[in-house]
């Protein structure tokens, strides 16, 4: 196996991780290979917004054209990355 360059995803690893993981789930018995996902936010100030997902803190505020103050992503921004991975 040949190292990946720096920056560059080892898809070799990845598969091996996920075949891992995939085993491990399915020796549990299935009403308990629930995975649970959580994201709460609280409004800071008019449309500026703040989330919380797991240890992850996000910014979210609408354009000045929207009565926003610009402080972080539109949440359609966030949407649109969310779904470009």
């Amino acid at each position: 196996m040949t190292e990946p360059q720096r920056g560059r995803v080892n898809l070799e690893k990845q598969m091996h991780e996920i075949e891992r993981l995939r085993a491990e789930m399915s020796a549990q018995p299935e009403r308990e290979r629930t995975v649970t996902t959580r994201a709460v936010a609280r409004i800071v100030d008019d449309v500026h917004l703040e989330g919380r997902m797991g240890k992850f803190f996000v910014q979210a505020d609408e354009p000045l054209s929207r009565g926003g103050t610009e402080q972080g992503a539109s949440p359609l921004q966030y949407f649109m990355v969310g779904v470009a991975f």
